[in-house]
């Protein structure tokens, strides 16, 4: 099955927290069977410590996409994945402005200035308040921000989260959950399963509650689109086949990528 699907999320050298080489990748997803794959390097204008760590040229990204895609055994799709944070969005709208991409992905990275990979976030909260706040976050960009493909990993916040349960699951957060899904259904914009979140980390295997999907879905979601977020190439296509049958139970009959900002949908 994954042997038609596009990668929609990933990080070349680009991105300060990669060492993936493109023509590496390339090949990669070619052995795993993968028509393709799009390089979304990290732009978080404003990050916490340092404003200029997470940022790249997408004019030298993008000239090495093209150069690599010529020998390439699979399709090369240019992307950006954008941090909003309340405090960045004109910079990052003006930003993009001077770039075309294929994908732009829109993430939440950073709460109220707060970098959660540190685990500081966490300190003195509730696993709800802590989730909570997260998708507070989250609802208000996806409002304030609507130029973008994709909403990246919506549940990030419970990958270094400290509780037993990691995950972001409906009945806590229906309200909320359901203000997001709406935006991007009246939007267009899909929502990602990013599969890098259901890895073994800190003592425990987060988990993506089925309920997300299926309300997603009721509430006449159709876009999803699939993201291994792989900082190296042994990580492409992670899990893709297992997460093409959890769509298909939950109704699901493609998952899409975007080629110049327009979706493209693939059976699965």
């Amino acid at each position: 099955m994954v042997k038609k699907l596009v990668d929609t999320h990933t990080h070349s050298s680009f991105s300060p927290d990669s060492r993936m080489k493109m023509a590496e990748a390339a090949l990669r997803a070619h052995s795993l069977g993968l028509a393709g794959v799009t390089f979304t390097d990290h732009l978080d204008l404003k990050a916490p410590g340092d404003n200029l760590k997470f940022a790249f040229d997408p004019a030298e990204q993008q000239s090495e996409i093209y150069a690599t895609a010529e020998k390439s055994p699979v399709r090369l799709f240019t992307g950006i994945e954008i941090g909003l944070q309340p405090c960045n969005l004109e910079e990052i709208k003006d930003f993009l402005s001077h770039f075309k991409f294929d994908t732009v992905i829109a993430s939440v990275h950073f709460v109220d200035g707060v970098d959660p990979y540190e685990g500081e976030y966490y300190d003195h909260k509730s696993e709800k308040a802590a989730y909570g706040r997260y998708l507070e976050i989250m609802a208000e960009m996806v409002d304030a921000y609507p130029y973008f493909d994709i909403l990246g990993h919506y549940d990030y916040i419970v990958r270094y989260a400290p509780y037993n349960v990691r995950s972001i699951q409906y009945h806590n957060f229906s309200d909320i959950l359901d203000t997001i899904f709406r935006s991007l259904i009246t939007g267009g914009k899909a929502l990602e399963i990013n599969t890098n979140t259901y890895r073994y980390r800190n003592g425990a295997t987060p988990f993506l509650d089925l309920n997300i999907l299926l309300r997603y879905r009721e509430l006449g979601g159709e876009l999803i689109s699939l993201g291994s977020d792989a900082h190296s190439a042994d990580r492409l296509g992670e899990e893709f086949d297992a997460s093409c049958e959890m769509l298909k139970r939950c109704g699901f009959r493609y998952v899409v990528n975007f080629e110049e900002r327009k979706p493209v949908f693939t059976t699965i």
